[in-house]
């Protein structure tokens, strides 16, 4: 993707969009050890009443099940999405543990510390901002240009659009490459509001917590409790048979690939798994 005129974009369609979308790309770290970052494309839509940010691949799945009449589910546990009402630090975040999705709140408030440093980039003025959020240190550059109070994931109320956003360890770097903008509301119904049918659970913070926590101790509980009473000596997992006795390792390879794949933008609220 690249950005193509995105100022031009914008103002030509502003006063007749329903939704003004950003697209970022995203390079991220799921391992802080990692060399060579992920990278990801993040939808950031902006709508009358409210705003949402999600993975771009949901609309790419979205787009096929409408023209196929399909339900292909898409999901990344590294990539949550969450929406808020437009200039509101109350934020609804989605998060899959096990085999269930739930929604929950959270209110975020973010501190900027505005700077004098201005740059130009990509045709737009933009100006240095700093915070702390989320166990991370982050740079932020937005643009007055655009005036919306938005930014990618819970970053907002700065007196712009955030262009660029990193933290100090580049563990999260995003950057926005393309705007569109419609001129209806795009609906979400089938890949925020549902998932192709299934309405996420409402709960709250500590209780996804828990839920997450209990499947890190016994992820393949459900395969555990049809061994318990000892007349079935194999399984299947993933297409592959296994032996009961194989069970325990792989739980384990369970585990270790949630703690070497586990760097949430949020690092203080990190799930407390246990070391390795």
């Amino acid at each position: 993707m690249k950005m193509i005129s995105l100022l031009f974009v914008f103002v030509s369609a502003f006063t007749f969009s329903q939704t003004h979308r950003f697209i970022y790309e995203l390079k991220y770290k799921t391992n802080p050890e990692e060399t060579d970052p992920k990278k990801a494309f993040m939808v950031l839509d902006i709508n009358p009443n409210d705003v949402k940010y999600y993975s771009y691949t949901f609309l790419e799945k979205d787009s096929i099940n409408k023209a196929t009449n399909s339900q292909n589910r898409s999901w990344n546990d590294e990539l949550l999405p969450v929406t808020r009402k437009r200039n509101s630090t109350k934020n609804t975040n989605f998060v899959m543990v096990a085999d269930n999705l739930y929604s929950y709140p959270t209110n975020d408030i973010i501190k900027w510390n505005l700077t004098n440093e201005t740059k130009k980039y990509q045709g737009f003025n933009i100006q240095k901002a700093t915070s702390e959020f989320g166990g991370r240190n982050w740079m932020a550059w937005f643009t007055k240009d655009i005036p919306f109070a938005e930014g990618p994931y819970k970053f907002q109320g700065l007196p712009g659009l955030v262009i660029l956003l990193e933290d100090s360890e580049q563990h999260y770097v995003f950057d926005l490459v393309r705007s569109n903008n419609l001129k209806t509301t795009y609906d979400t119904s089938n890949i925020l509001e549902f998932r192709y049918g299934d309405k996420p659970i409402p709960t709250t913070e500590s209780k996804v917590v828990k839920k997450a926590l209990e499947y890190f101790n016994d992820p393949l509980s459900d395969i555990r409790e049809g061994l318990n009473d000892g007349k079935i000596k194999e399984f299947t997992y993933y297409g592959t048979s296994y032996k009961a006795e194989e069970l325990g390792k792989l739980i384990k390879e369970e585990q270790n690939e949630i703690l070497e794949n586990y760097n949430p933008i949020e690092l203080d609220k990190a799930f407390a798994y246990p070391k390795k």
